[in-house]
């Protein structure tokens, strides 16, 4: 069991490493690369501030669980408006994880009918 935690914390501390890089490459791409100004949404699946606030708002009017949040004020993006900074959608089941969910509630009663079970035995 020990080699399995310490597998499972050096694949963590992996994964935790990776994402600590992107983050600085991605940080660094945003300082150094302008804001797209022209579409190039057919050509390289990019778009402009102007069409994502655009695209946004369609799907916020189209489909009721998107909306739209503002952020931390520290971590706005100055050419996107400040209540337009990012989309978060709620409130979606997911089928996989609720049946999982079922499954285990289901197993858990099963344990608790065989553990009554033998207390009667």
């Amino acid at each position: 069991r020990a080699s399995q935690r310490e597998r499972e914390r050096e694949r963590e501390r992996m994964h935790n490493l990776r994402h600590n890089i992107h983050n600085v490459y991605k940080s660094a791409a945003e300082t150094l690369l302008p804001v797209r100004s022209s579409s190039a949404f057919k050509e390289k699946g990019v778009l402009t501030p102007e069409e994502f606030v655009a695209a946004g708002d369609f799907l916020v009017g189209a489909c009721p669980t998107w909306s739209w949040e503002s952020g931390e004020k520290g971590k706005r993006r100055p050419y996107l408006p400040d209540d337009k900074q990012f989309l978060v959608t709620r409130n979606i089941p997911c089928l996989c994880r609720a049946k999982d969910l079922l499954k285990g509630k289901m197993e858990e009663e099963l344990l608790q009918l065989q553990e009554g079970e033998a207390e009667a035995d």
